[in-house]
């Protein structure tokens, strides 16, 4: 099961633990731990601990690059990189035992050169035919080219392809029907600078070329829209440790399942439980199968 997990904009993540955090105070970690983070990272790391054949492409950058490639490096985890004179980001998670959930400081990434640009374009061009499925992931800034994923999309078979990202960047790709979009609800409104009700936006995405939605809305009910159906889950309520890559996990189980065969409806019961998993546990992008086969019968689904 050999899956491309794309994006452009790595991290090396420093998750930070407190007993407790107040802004504006002198704040003493109780522990600090690395490691290579963003969202086409998690997916892919995801996917290795399911079971899959996974490649991650990216941009890596500058020292901290060299830091991400040697950590990915450690945990055996496939990558190719395409070489970029922009320094690769750091992002940090703050958690804190007196504080649910958690405060993220996220550098913006550098602009890259139309040469990088394109060598990225050459290097998936190269790849993308030996993988079963795609996943394309990651917000794009301003400076990045808004038609990027269109322009991957167009290089394959939208019938792989999951992509996760969302506003103009999505609108563009969908010319090529990419087969799933996972998005949360917060991205689709923004997309459409509408806060009209959801299935309205959704089937707005599916008439410009989606082949199926996939919404996540954090503890709340999670939805998935097909041609001619639609469904709500309920989320497994959970002590959440670090929610820090639970919608890439999301989508790394909803591919796997997909590879495996399984229905849409299936596929995003794992993929919603493999999201839960992650977020009860430290590390981004870390999930636990025996977690994961706990929390599939927790899931309910209604059409």
């Amino acid at each position: 099961m050999k899956i491309l997990c794309c994006g452009f904009f790595p991290a090396l993540q420093r998750t930070i633990e407190y007993a407790s955090f107040r802004p504006g105070e002198v704040n003493r970690a109780r522990k600090v731990s690395v490691a290579a983070s963003g969202k086409a990272t998690n997916t892919a790391r995801v996917l290795k601990i399911l079971g899959a054949d996974p490649l991650m492409l990216s941009f890596a950058g500058g020292g901290t690059g060299e830091t991400v490639r040697d950590l990915l490096a450690k945990e055996q985890l496939p990558c190719r990189w395409v070489e970029t004179k922009a320094e690769t980001r750091i992002c940090q998670t703050l958690l804190s035992d007196d504080h649910d959930g958690c405060t993220e400081l996220v550098e913006n990434s550098l602009p890259l050169s139309a040469g990088e640009w394109k060598a990225f374009v050459k290097t998936f061009t190269e790849l993308a035919g030996d993988f079963d499925r795609i996943v394309f992931s990651g917000n794009l800034p301003s400076h990045a080219p808004q038609d990027i994923y269109a322009e991957l999309l167009s290089l394959t078979d939208g019938k792989k392809v999951l992509i996760d990202t969302y506003g103009a960047p999505l609108l563009a790709a969908l010319e090529h029907r990419p087969a799933v979009v996972k998005i949360n609800a917060e991205e689709l409104r923004s997309t459409f600078k509408s806060k009209a009700p959801i299935d309205e936006l959704t089937a707005e995405l599916m008439s410009l070329g989606a082949g199926a939605v996939g919404i996540t809305q954090g503890k709340a009910q999670a939805m998935l829209f097909i041609p001619g159906s639609s469904y709500t889950f309920s989320i497994p309520q959970i002590k959440a440790l670090n929610p820090i890559g639970s919608g890439d996990a999301v989508s790394a189980g909803t591919v796997f399942a997909l590879t495996k065969g399984h229905s849409p409806v299936e596929a995003f019961v794992f993929g919603l439980a493999c999201g839960t998993s992650n977020a009860m546990n430290i590390e981004p992008g870390v999930v636990k199968p025996e977690q994961i086969a706990a929390l599939v019968p927790q899931i309910s689904v209604e059409k």
